[in-house]
Formats: structure tokens, C-alpha cells, sequence
């Protein structure tokens, strides 16, 4: 077996790892299910004691269920292969053949059972080893890629329904648009924007300068990540660079407290849904 190839045909946009997460349900399905796993555990009420936790705990739960996702995908992933159509088989010519070779020692009647556990159990390690190495690139990045599902769940909790719409093309597209692309042609000044990305590491600049194009805003940039990935990618750097762009940076209270307690263009969840929205909110039903 060469492992270059295994990897190959493993890795990359047109990968076996790649087919697999295809077999995963959407994000805003993940997001829903993670939404009612929390609910059955904390209630459906959000306020303003419990929207950081509430959010924080989506966002956790949702990762849980991706994890979970993941660990059926590769426990399923030989079987799934040798259903496949042939020509989808044909793809894969390593992966075809590694399962080939792996049936042919299971179904030798000369060998005892332990020398077939023995002949097989190192290349399935090696293509466990590759598929769960896969699945690991970008795991955070696509489990958290459903936060937007319940930032408007936690909006729609706090009756904000109707005052905001979903994925707008300003400059740039943004996630949430407050109150409506009707003010935003008639006064963008009134209007709010928030942008709600996991991380930072990789747009973070393209994002606050799509933001800031927009002039006139109320701009916030939400990361929602824990505290111990914040540790690692929200530099003092880059909250200067927000700061400086005239967007405020929304973070979970934990990371708020402990990170940046005194930084003023740092805004917990608490505060953002119970200190900034309201205040917002009068320009945007004044103007209306």
C-alpha cells in the first residue's frame, strides 16, 4: 500500500473525507438540533442572566454533535466505500484496492483468526489514522459554521424578531443586517451591522474592511469561540486593528472578563444583547 497515494485520495477537495461530510446533515439542521438539546436541558426562556450562558452552551452543544457526526462517519466510512457504486469506487483506486486486499485475508480459509487480525490491523491503522487527520483540518471551522442559526435564535428569543434580516449584501455580504435593507436606502446611519465568525485567524482584516466600507454603521464582529481558543487567536494586535476600523469586537463573557476586562471596543454577549441592542433599538423604531 502507498501511503502517498492513500492520502491523496483521502485528503484534498475531491477526497473520500470530503464525499463523507457530505453524508452529514446541513449546518442550519445541526444547528437545530443542537438548539433542542439545550433546550431540554436549560428550558426555552432566554433573558438577560442567562443569554451568555444560553448562547455559550449552543455553540458547545453544536461541536458535541459535530463530534459525534464525525465519529459515525469513520466508524461507517469502509462499509459506505463498499456499498458505493463502481464508478464511484473507481475514484479511489488506492482505497479500492487496500479494501480488496483486506477481504481477501478475511476470506483465506488457510489462516487462522489472530494472523487475519494481524495481516489487516496495521493498514486499517494507517487509514483510520489519515481519515481522522482529515476530518481534524478545519473541524472547528465547519462545527462552528452554524453560529448564525443561534444568534437568531437567541435575537428571536429576546424579541427582536422582525427588527433584523439574515445575510444582506452591503459592501460585503453581512450576517445580520438591523433593521432592514429598507432603512439601510433610506438612512444607513440608523442601521446596525453584525458579522458572526468563529474565529479570527484568517479573515478577520477582510472582514472589518468590508465593514468598515459601509460608513455611518454601527458595526460589531462576534467571534465565538471559548476562552481557551481566544487565549490563542484574539490578539491585543488584531482588537486594534477592529478597534481602529470603528467595530466593536463581541466575545463571550468569559473571554471579556478575563481577556479584556478594561478594553472598551470589547463587548461580552451580555452586553451586546442587553445593553447595546436596546439602545440601538430606539434609533431603528424611531426611524421607522
Amino acid at each position: 500500500m502507498n501511503i502517498e497515494n492513500l492520502r491523496e485520495e483521502i485528503f484534498g477537495e475531491k477526497g473520500y473525507a470530503r464525499w463523507l461530510k457530505t453524508k452529514w446533515i446541513s449546518g442550519e439542521q445541526l444547528a437545530r438540533r443542537a438548539q433542542e438539546r439545550v433546550q431540554s436541558e436549560m428550558g426555552t426562556t432566554v433573558d438577560c442572566n442567562s443569554v451568555n450562558t444560553y448562547l455559550s452552551r449552543l455553540l458547545d452543544v453544536e461541536y458535541e454533535i459535530y463530534l459525534e457526526l464525525e465519529q459515525e462517519a469513520i466508524a461507517k466510512s469502509v462499509e459506505w466505500f463498499l456499498n458505493a457504486e463502481e464508478t464511484f469506487q473507481s475514484r479511489y483506486p488506492t482505497l479500492k484496492g487496500l479494501f480488496a486486499e483486506l477481504q481477501k485475508h478475511l476470506d483465506d480459509m488457510n489462516t487462522l483468526p489472530q494472523e487475519k487480525l494481524a495481516a489487516i490491523a496495521e493498514p486499517l491503522a494507517q487509514y483510520y489514522k489519515l481519515l481522522a487527520e482529515s476530518f481534524a483540518q478545519g473541524r472547528r471551522a465547519r462545527a462552528g459554521g452554524s453560529a448564525q442559526y443561534h444568534v437568531e435564535f437567541i435575537l428571536n428569543r429576546l424579541g427582536y424578531e422582525g427588527l433584523y434580516e439574515r445575510q444582506r449584501t452591503l459592501n460585503g455580504t453581512v450576517d445580520f443586517l438591523f433593521p432592514s435593507m429598507e432603512m439601510w436606502k433610506k438612512d444607513r446611519r440608523r442601521c446596525t451591522v453584525l458579522s458572526v465568525k468563529r474565529t479570527l485567524r484568517e479573515r478577520y482584516k477582510q472582514i472589518f474592511e468590508e465593514l468598515s466600507a459601509t460608513k455611518g454603521l454601527t458595526m460589531y464582529l462576534m467571534s465565538t469561540q471559548p476562552l481557551k481558543d481566544a487565549q490563542k487567536d484574539i490578539t491585543k494586535e488584531k482588537v486594534q486593528n477592529i478597534s481602529g476600523q470603528n467595530v466593536y469586537l463581541v466575545v463571550r463573557d468569559e473571554v471579556k472578563t478575563v481577556l479584556f476586562k478594561d478594553t472598551a471596543s470589547v463587548i461580552g454577549f451580555t452586553d451586546f444583547f442587553c445593553r447595546e441592542l436596546p439602545r440601538l433599538k430606539q434609533a431603528w423604531t424611531d426611524a421607522g
